[in-house]
């Protein structure tokens, strides 16, 4: 007997079912099941079962497919290929708001056949999809005008041409990733300052790189900006950097500039005093960044929770400028390490993990050369470090790292320890079994 004669109602974000809707016991308990389980996202290839179930849990669980697997991506063909072919109560595409595929294996003919029934997408990333052409993210432009999020990367057929018809369709567009596209030029990062009005996020990556004229344009123009990530800055200099300083200012949230060779102090101090509310920042100084640079990060950031240092380029960076920092800094909480100086040594870490003993949740070391003595000192913090990864870090022994983890046990869930020469893989292994009991990712 269907139940429409009862006062039935489940609201979720997306789904209402009341009283007057008429559902058979089977479809009702369905509803009932998925209204207790929609946070699982493991659960969105139910919608790919069948049609009763696809009725049911399509405007709860499909906005955002999981298509980290081939199988599941083939099951979310399968189903598009059904809609076109059967009338059905809903147009499945018209019910996805956000597609990962990056690193799936796509052909054209499914990119094409995904451009055609996806209408209302949102969030979309392509990375490393190599299948994907100017055609197809052309045809995306038109359909998907409500587009807020796109990342391309590693995508070396795609050009200014279709770039540029997102960027002047898709006027809604908050956060657009590219990198490694080698058909990207300048062209495309222009129009950002003529269309995107609504940017938030802008990262470029290695492989593209933008104009100084180009980028002082985008920071006049795109004032919403709050993030911005630029990973090879080779082509900016001092005057770029200051005109994003003034012109984004207290906006200003997460800042990433690499590859800092024409960059130096005089545009740098100029972002520390005009940017105050920074909470993420990761630099790579060369030769024209000192300590001045840090020492005026650690008298107007105060905001800041995580910083990145890649320091294999820095010959004028030293501890002194990292311990003002952490005196400073008391909100930071996440701390990575890529490659070290003469200058920047274990009294650098001590430091960081004695002030910021109660806050250091996240710990990277790439390429450095810290010694037991700063492990040791970390170790005896007790900080409520939950990620810790220790890459080449020659100088390091056993028995810190063993003490560590025995003092960071409790918070410890995600641990990576490869290539430290010294280290023991044996007794490391021995001590994460002993000690480490809430590891979730290893």
């Amino acid at each position: 007997m269907a139940i429409s004669q009862y006062n039935v109602m489940r609201t979720t974000e997306y789904y209402e079912i009341t009283y007057e809707t008429p559902l058979s016991n089977q479809a009702y308990i369905i509803c009932e099941i998925i209204f207790h389980l929609e946070a699982q996202p493991d659960l969105a290839t139910c919608c790919l079962v069948s049609r009763l179930w696809n009725t049911c849990t399509t405007p709860i669980l499909w906005k955002k497919p999981f298509m980290k697997r081939a199988s599941t991506f083939d099951k979310f063909i399968r189903t598009l290929v059904r809609t076109r072919q059967h009338a059905t109560s809903y147009a499945y595409g018209c019910f996805i708001q956000s597609l990962d595929l990056s690193r799936l294996s796509c052909s054209a003919g499914e990119l094409n056949l995904i451009s055609e029934s996806c209408g209302v997408l949102k969030y979309l990333d392509f990375s490393y999809v190599r299948e994907l052409k100017d055609d197809i993210l052309s045809r995306i432009s038109g359909q998907c005008s409500d587009l807020k999020s796109l990342k391309l990367l590693n995508l070396p057929n795609i050009t200014d041409h279709s770039l540029m018809q997102i960027i002047n369709r898709c006027h809604r567009l908050e956060h657009l990733a590219i990198g490694d596209c080698i058909n990207i030029k300048n062209d495309s990062f222009l129009q950002l300052a003529i269309s995107a009005e609504h940017l938030v996020t802008l990262e470029i990556f290695i492989g593209n790189t933008i104009e100084n004229d180009t980028f002082m344009l985008i920071t006049q123009h795109c004032l919403r900006l709050k993030n911005l990530h630029i990973w090879d800055c080779g082509t900016l200099d001092d005057n770029a950097i200051i005109t994003m300083a003034f012109n984004l200012n207290i906006n200003l949230e997460s800042l990433i500039l690499q590859n800092l060779r024409n960059i130096t102090d005089l545009s740098m101090k100029q972002v520390a005093i005009r940017c105050p509310n920074i909470r993420h920042l990761g630099l790579e100084p060369y030769e024209g960044v000192t300590n001045d640079t840090l020492k005026v990060i650690a008298n107007y950031c105060l905001r800041i929770e995580s910083f990145q240092f890649t320091l294999h380029k820095a010959e004028n960076i030293s501890n002194d400028g990292f311990l003002m920092m952490a005196e400073r800094l008391k909100l930071l909480n996440k701390v990575t390490f890529q490659y070290s100086t003469p200058f920047v040594t274990d009294v650098t870490l001590s430091m960081l993990g004695i002030r910021s003993a109660n806050n250091l949740t996240y710990l990277h070391l790439y390429n450095c050369n810290f010694t037991d003595s700063s492990f040791w000192v970390l170790e005896k913090s007790h900080p409520p470090i939950s990620d810790l990864c220790l890459f080449a870090i020659p100088n390091v022994t056993d028995d810190p790292i063993i003490a560590l983890l025995r003092s960071i046990s409790g918070t410890l869930t995600s641990l990576q320890i490869s290539n430290c020469d010294r280290i023991t893989e044996d007794v490391v292994i021995s001590g994460i079994g002993r000690y480490c009991r809430n590891l979730k990712k290893l």
